[in-house]
């Protein structure tokens, strides 16, 4: 079963990651007044109650392809991948092709069914949401340093560990992040952008520089 990012992938005529600074993936450098979203890319939006809200905005080619046909395309994928998903149902909340632009938000009941739907032999998009204690559990390795929002603290595996309650999202594709509440760390190649939002920086072909860490309160 072909997924949404492969169907984006082959029909939008760009895919560009906004948010990140010249400096190539920076850690922690973020300001306040920085914390709005990308004009173009992906953002994924972790909800208080753990559910996952994808909003793909990218460049859209009218004389190419139909806007309506991508929609009956990626709706079908949709309800097939709900026939097997045990609780909840992905849904596509907003689908609009205008200015150029077409931008897709789509939900999920929680990081696995993210991580279920968009993963298969063409794409690797696992997300991880829960605590740290959690993400060790599920065999996460923390031999990794994290930054504070600021970058003037550097911890490394011991300090981490010590925080197991605390939430922490995992990623694996590059692009905007926002959490429902206030950074405390980022990983490699993450850069805070404000208190609650962070960018996953994409190597210079827009493709993924590992595993990404943002620790959150």
């Amino acid at each position: 079963m072909g997924r949404m990012k492969r169907i984006l992938g082959i029909l939008l005529i760009s895919a560009v990651l906004c948010g990140c600074g010249e400096k190539g993936g920076g850690q922690g450098a973020g300001t306040e007044s920085s914390d709005v979203p990308a004009e173009t890319g992906s953002e994924i939006e972790v909800l208080k109650d753990g559910s996952i809200v994808e909003t793909i905005t990218e460049e859209f080619a009218k004389e190419y392809y139909d806007a309506a046909n991508l929609k009956d395309m990626l709706m079908e994928e949709v309800e097939d991948f709900n026939r097997n998903l045990g609780e909840g149902s992905v849904t596509v909340d907003e689908f609009e092709s205008a200015d150029g632009k077409l931008m897709v938000k789509m939900k999920y009941p929680s990081s696995e069914a993210y991580s279920a739907y968009n993963t298969d032999t063409y794409n690797h998009k696992t997300l991880f949401h829960g605590t740290i204690e959690q993400a060790q559990e599920a065999g996460y390795s923390f031999d990794i340093s994290l930054t504070d929002r600021n970058g003037e603290k550097t911890i490394g595996k011991e300090e981490i560990l010590k925080m197991g309650s605390s939430k922490i999202v995992i990623a694996e594709s590059p692009s905007q992040v926002k959490i429902p509440g206030k950074i405390l760390y980022v990983g490699e190649n993450v850069e805070a952008l404000g208190k609650n939002r962070a960018a996953m920086c994409a190597d210079e072909n827009g493709n993924s520089l590992g595993e990404y860490y943002v620790v959150y309160k």
